[in-house]
């Protein structure tokens, strides 16, 4: 069986801003990038990727740019005859920007090459063939612009966000839309909806146009029915929705609410009503059609923060989960979510993938079920590290559909392996696709949907961690009452497993006749004569005047009592607040320890109360509680 996680790596001749994967056939990725305009002496490309072997990852095909123009800062893939039509942002140079056009969004026809077939080997020997013929092509199809011109003596607005409507199952007679946005246009921010299924789209494709009065962070679009789509965008403070219906052939089209409807805002307040600087939203991606995941980067570099929200058809949303990424992630760069197969009913798992900016990436599942329209709690995959010798600029999923395969299908069919498939760009001309190998949930089940972290795993580690928890607490305890009360601590730790007993060396299980007589804590029990005549006899023949004798009622409602004679009377009352002498108790008091002491042997009332005098009197229970309270204060 394969490794659940396996990885390959590329190196190219440029830094890497943008990548996709084609909708239809995980095996082919295509990547952009370049050193933009001037005479940085890096070029300006997109490449085509071969995936099909999880242990290369080979350039199948390149073009290369004009060195005059920006370099490619967004991208997206739709399927075609014969490969794929990629769209991409790519300015105009700046001169023609000045001159009021920018051709900012191209597209390109990208041919895949021809496979190798084992019998090419034996071809090869008898005639020598053109490595050419195992290479594919790219070339422009068209550009246009579908922004409006910024304005300015030095414009510097590109299209930073481009995003297609999710590919169906079925990819014959499924049609998609597209998404663009600026990037550095200040107020004169804009997004444009666009019909994906003419290229090059022109000004007459455009569905919807919006001007911002913030600079999109992301956006993503879902499908809510054949026609019908929701689009939802971030940026720094705020999420928004749009929803757009659009009949493919009449290019009829309607767009719920007439403007951009804000569905959360993250507050300027803390929750004690003072000001402060709030995180700023990075990423967002669609769960379902009315579930969104946002992720958003706290002040300051101080960490990184997921939530999935619900979104109404009106007002604002819910947060319905929040999670606080680990402490190495100062700063979150990007994230993808890959929505896995449903069941009959609808219920799935994502996996989501957050780039840190410290080259590594977290992987998490999320189980949603269609039922109750709920969510598990994120659940931690793996940590990948050092992934990429620079810092990530994007991250993207291939898409995952599940084999349908025929019902006289073999057995070794419906077992094939199934997984899932990363890929990650970087600026340091790094291209890493990491492998996530899939199980079903149920192996019984011939249509069994698929998954990546199983629920009943999920659950023996939860169960795991609370039994871990509750443990450590039980240890504790046991530590604590041992180093107080050598003596009562042989009760509670007759509770921890033997093997955790054996760690503290069979301290805490000693009997009181074991206990040494040079131990500071003498812990012996005898009768309050024994102890009182032998502890005035050591003061009367000069010894330590600092000792004291304490009286104590032990837990759990018992009748016996403890006696001590703890080594330094002052010590033990700073930790004993309660502790009081005879004369300092209550009348109610001294009428309760009369009987305690004659039921436990200790004392007669005709051996008269002076007896008791010089005795500390406490509560086990009083004294623990103090101590408690302490450590609580001081975490």
């Amino acid at each position: 069986m394969a490794p659940p996680v396996s990885f390959t790596k590329a190196t190219l001749s440029y830094p890497v801003y943008s990548v996709d994967f084609d909708p239809y056939n995980r095996s082919y990725l295509v990547v952009g990038g370049g050193g933009g305009e001037g005479r940085s002496g890096v070029s300006n490309k997109i490449t085509l990727l071969d995936a099909s072997s999880r242990t290369t990852l080979d350039v199948v095909g390149e073009i290369e740019l004009s060195r005059d123009e920006d370099s490619v800062t967004s991208l997206a893939n739709l399927s075609s005859k014969d490969g794929l039509i990629t769209l991409a942002g790519i300015n105009s140079s700046e001169a023609e920007q000045k001159a009021q056009k920018n051709e900012h969004f191209r597209a390109f026809d990208v041919r895949y090459p021809k496979r190798r077939h084992k019998n090419d080997a034996a071809a090869d020997s008898k005639e020598e063939k053109d490595e050419t013929d195992y290479q594919g092509s790219l070339s422009l199809i068209g550009k246009s612009s579908l922004f409006k011109p910024a304005t300015g003596p030095k414009p510097e607005q590109y299209q930073r966000l481009l995003r297609l409507s999710p590919p169906q199952k079925i990819a014959s007679g499924t049609k998609r839309i597209g998404a663009i946005a600026t990037g550095l246009a200040g107020k004169a921010s804009q997004l444009v909806v666009f019909d994906a299924s003419r290229i090059p789209a022109k000004q007459s494709e455009i569905i919807h146009s919006v001007l911002l009065d913030d600079e999109a962070a992301d956006l993503d679009i879902v499908n809510t029915g054949p026609s019908d789509f929701s689009l939802a965008w971030c940026s720094d403070y705020h999420v928004f929705e749009q929803s757009v219906s659009y009949d493919f052939q009449s290019r009829k089209k309607e767009v719920t609410p007439s403007g951009p409807r804000r569905v959360h805002t993250l507050a300027n307040v803390d929750s004690a009503g003072k000001a402060r600087i709030r995180p700023k939203y990075r990423c967002i991606r669609f769960l379902t059609d009315h579930h969104v995941l946002v992720l958003a980067n706290l002040p300051n570099k101080s960490g990184a923060e997921l939530f999935i929200m619900h979104l109404y058809p009106t007002g604002p949303a819910a947060v319905l989960f929040h999670k606080i990424l680990p402490n190495h992630i100062k700063q979150a760069v990007a994230m993808d979510v890959c929505a896995l197969d449903t069941d009959d009913v609808g219920s799935r798992q994502f996996v989501i993938a957050v780039a840190g900016q410290d080259i590594s990436i977290e992987v998490y599942t999320i189980n949603y079920t269609r039922q109750t329209d709920t969510y598990t709690p994120f659940k931690s995959f793996t940590t990948l590290r050092d992934v990429h010798p620079l810092q990530m600029t994007a991250i993207r999923f291939a898409p995952f559909f599940a084999p349908t395969p025929p019902k006289d299908a073999p057995k070794s069919l419906l077992d094939q392996e199934q997984y899932i498939r990363l890929a990650s760009v970087s600026m340091g001309n790094t291209v890493v696709l990491d492998t996530f190998s899939l199980s079903k949930l149920e192996e019984a089940k011939k249509n069994s949907r698929y998954v990546l972290s199983h629920p009943s795993t999920e659950r023996w580690t939860q169960i795991s961690y609370v039994g871990l928890i509750s443990l450590l607490v039980l240890v504790s305890a046991v530590l604590l009452q041992s180093a107080l009360f050598p003596q009562q601590s042989q009760a509670l730790s007759q509770y921890l497993p033997r093997p955790v007993q054996s760690i503290f060396g069979g301290g805490l299980a000693r009997s009181p006749e074991h206990v040494s007589g040079d131990s500071p804590v003498a812990a012996v029990k005898q009768s309050l004569r024994e102890l009182l005549h032998l502890h005035r006899s050591e003061a009367a023949s000069g010894g330590s005047t600092s000792k004291a004798v304490v009286l104590r009622t032990p837990p759990g409602g018992s009748t016996d009592l403890d006696l001590e004679v703890i080594p330094d009377r002052e010590e033990y009352l700073k930790k004993d607040t309660k502790a009081r002498q005879w004369h300092e108790l209550e009348e109610h008091e001294k009428h309760s320890w009369r009987e305690a002491l004659v039921r436990a042997g200790h004392w007669t009332v005709d051996e008269g109360e002076a007896v008791l005098k010089g005795i500390l009197f406490s509560s086990y229970a009083d004294l623990v509680g103090q101590v408690a309270g302490e450590v609580i204060r001081n975490v």
